[in-house]
């Protein structure tokens, strides 16, 4: 996932909750810049604009306070209904996001390091296994399990 589309998701899960509980401050207030916010907004335009989404809703906080609430595009495209501030989303698969910024914020307090197998944290995955077709004319039709560091020899499925 890319990195602006993370913080696009994760601003529309929490823009309805931060946008109520917590104050707002300038940017430069809270140690951040302005002029670098204007880019987030910039870019989630770019992506409405590209036709990439409807609209977008993005939120930033910092030292719980919100220092960047932003709506852009359209809500329903038909009607044009403008996206607004407060507008609630229906969202899937959030485990990809919330696990990447838990396992981050895991890295930058030196908890690992990206280069550390995951089988050093689950050990289920030291000698993992994929499934290959079996080769045309070999004698028995279907797939087997071959350890995933030879599956180049192999058409993977």
């Amino acid at each position: 996932m890319r990195p602006s589309i993370l913080v696009l998701v994760c601003g529309l899960l929490s823009a309805p909750l931060f946008s109520e509980s917590f104050p707002v401050s300038k940017p430069e207030q809270s140690g951040m810049s302005a002029e670098r916010l204007k880019r987030l907004s910039a870019t989630m335009r770019a992506y409405v604009d590209r036709g990439d989404v409807a609209g977008t809703v993005n939120l930033v906080a910092r030292h719980g306070k919100v220092v960047h609430f932003d709506a852009q595009g359209l809500l329903d495209i038909d009607s044009k209904t403008p996206m607004r501030n407060d507008t609630i989303f229906r969202l899937a698969s959030m485990t990809k996001p919330i696990t990447s910024v838990a396992v981050m914020m895991l890295y930058e307090e030196g908890r690992f390091l990206l280069t550390d197998p995951v089988s050093k944290f689950i050990p289920e995955f030291k000698n993992p296994k994929v499934m290959v077709v079996n080769p045309p004319g070999s004698d028995r039709a279907g797939f087997k399990l071959v350890p995933a560091i030879v599956r180049s020899r192999y058409r993977t499925c």
